[in-house]
């Protein structure tokens, strides 16, 4: 019986590649069988990990007074996707102070998590000399949707200023 398995084994193309199917096939779930969705360990889930997007996003960016846009690594030493994890950070705050989901706060009341973000933004910032070349900024969010007719619409506002 060992001699067949070994000929088999001998045969077999590809062993390296049988060999991570037999390790996902029954290694991955027998190690994951304790936790909350069994088998479900990246990079070897059965779903991806972006099967759905939302029907609406957003994206942040900073300016000075005179409304031009501000480089925000050289200014302030984060980039933008940075930016963004501050501001989300304050605005889902806003939102559960207000008891409202975010999707449905206006730029007013959207105003403090703006403010909130610049004031961290200057005093948290890598680069001190560069923040004080300018007078103050403004933060401004973008929401992005799809209309009816499947076009995109941005709707620029305006929630924190400096």
């Amino acid at each position: 019986m060992i001699k067949k398995v070994h000929q088999w084994i001998l045969w077999l193309p590809h062993k390296v590649h049988w060999f991570f199917v037999l390790l996902t096939a029954l290694l991955i779930p027998w190690l994951t069988r304790d936790a909350a969705k069994p088998g479900e360990w990246y990079p070897f889930s059965n779903f991806p990990m972006y099967s759905s997007f939302e029907k609406q996003a957003y994206y942040v960016y900073v300016t000075d007074l005179e409304d031009r846009p501000v480089a925000l690594y050289p200014t302030f030493g984060n980039w933008t996707s940075g930016v963004k994890k501050i501001f989300d950070n304050y605005f889902k705050a806003e939102a559960k102070t207000l008891k409202k989901p975010s999707k449905k706060l206006t730029a007013e009341e959207t105003r403090p998590a703006g403010d909130a973000t610049l004031k961290q933004l200057i005093e948290t910032g890598r680069y001190p000399d560069e923040v004080k070349k300018h007078a103050g900024f403004r933060l401004y969010k973008v929401d992005i949707t799809l209309d009816d007719h499947g076009k995109i619409v941005k709707e620029t506002s305006l929630v924190g200023q400096n």
